[in-house]
C-alpha cells in the first residue's frame, strides 16, 4: 500500500481495512490529509492518527459514558505504545531520521496498535471520574469539538456517519489528552474528504520519493500525488489556526489537564466550552472558504 499510495496515513488506513476485510474507500480519503502531521509536521504523525480514526470507526454508536471511556482507553493506549515504540508521536521528530525512519514507523505501526487493542491500559478511578464529568457535560450541552465543525460545514461537504465515527476519538485534544485541538482535526478531515483522490501508481510514488530524497519541494505538487492537495490544504489550515488562536493544542490554549477533576471543574465553571464552540465555528467558516 505504501509503495502505490506514497503517504503514511492513507496507506495505513487501507492496510487496516485490508486486515479486517473491509471495503471502504471513504476512510482512506478521510485519512489522506493526516499524512505529514495532522496539519503540519510539528503535529501528530499520520501513522498514529489513521489507526486512531480506525478505532473510532470500529467502536461507533457510543451512548453510555462507560462505552466512551473504553474508546478513550484504547486510543490513549495506542498513543502511549506508538510513542514508546517510535520515540515520539510528532511527525517532524520522526522525520529527522529521513525516509528510512518514516518507513520503519509505517511498516511497524501494527505492533503498537495490536498491543494497545489487545491490552489497553486501564484508566484509574480518579481519571475516570474526571473524564466522566467532562464527557457528561459535553453530552448535556450537545457539544463535541470535532462534530461541531462537521455540523457547521456547507453543502460542498458530504458528512457521512463514518466521518462522525472516525472523528469522535479526537475529542478534547485526541482522546482527552489535551493535544491537537479536535476542531482543527475535524477541519483537516473535512478538507480531506472533499479534495483527496485515491493514489495507486507505483511509478508516480517512486517519482515523488525521488524528489523527496533530493529535498525537492515539487514532491508535494498536486500533480505528483493524488493525496497532495489534501495534505497541502491541511497545512494551510494549521497555519491559519496558529495565527488565529496562538496554538494548536488544548493544553496550551486552556492550560488545563482533563485527567484532573479540579481542572475539569475550572474548565466547566469558566464557560470554556463556549469558547471551544466559537473555535469550532471559526474553523468551519475557514474550511468553507477553502473549498
Amino acid at each position: 500500500n505504501i509503495r502505490r499510495m506514497g503517504h503514511c496515513a492513507p496507506s495505513i488506513m487501507q492496510t487496516l481495512l485490508d486486515i479486517n476485510d473491509i471495503q471502504n474507500t471513504n476512510m482512506v480519503l478521510y485519512a489522506a490529509a493526516m499524512a505529514g502531521g495532522i496539519a503540519g509536521s510539528d503535529m501528530e504523525c499520520g501513522a498514529l492518527t489513521a489507526p486512531l480514526m480506525f478505532i473510532g470507526f470500529r467502536n461507533n454508536n457510543l451512548t453510555a459514558i462507560s462505552e466512551k471511556l473504553d474508546v478513550i482507553s484504547k486510543a490513549q493506549s495506542y498513543v502511549n505504545e506508538f510513542t514508546a515504540f517510535n520515540g515520539s508521536s510528532i511527525c517532524g521528530k520522526i522525520r529527522q531520521g529521513g525516509i528510512p525512519a518514516c518507513m520503519k514507523t509505517i511498516r511497524n505501526f501494527n505492533k503498537p496498535f495490536s498491543k494497545a487493542a489487545k491490552s489497553p491500559a486501564l484508566l484509574s478511578d480518579k481519571v475516570k471520574e474526571s473524564y466522566s464529568l467532562l464527557l457528561k457535560t459535553f453530552d448535556d450541552n450537545k457539544f463535541h469539538c470535532a462534530h461541531n465543525v462537521l455540523n457547521s460545514l456547507n453543502n460542498n461537504f458530504i458528512i457521512t456517519k463514518e466521518l462522525f465515527d472516525s472523528s469522535w476519538v479526537f475529542i478534547g485534544g485526541i482522546a482527552l489528552l489535551n493535544r491537537t485541538c479536535g476542531a482543527l482535526t475535524a477541519g483537516v478531515l473535512a478538507l480531506s474528504s472533499a479534495t483527496a483522490k485515491i493514489e495507486k501508481s507505483y511509478l508516480r510514488v517512486a517519482k515523488m520519493n525521488r524528489l523527496l530524497r533530493n529535498h525537492n519541494n515539487a514532491a508535494m505538487n498536486e500533480e505528483i500525488n493524488n493525496f497532495n492537495l489534501a495534505i497541502n490544504n491541511s497545512e494551510e489550515l494549521g497555519s491559519w489556526f496558529r495565527r488565529e488562536f496562538g496554538s494548536v493544542t488544548c493544553r496550551e490554549i486552556w492550560q488545563f489537564d482533563f485527567s484532573d477533576k479540579k481542572d475539569v471543574e475550572n474548565y466547566i465553571s469558566g464557560r470554556c466550552m463556549l469558547q471551544c464552540s466559537y473555535i469550532a465555528k471559526k474553523v468551519a467558516q475557514q474550511v468553507n472558504t477553502m473549498i
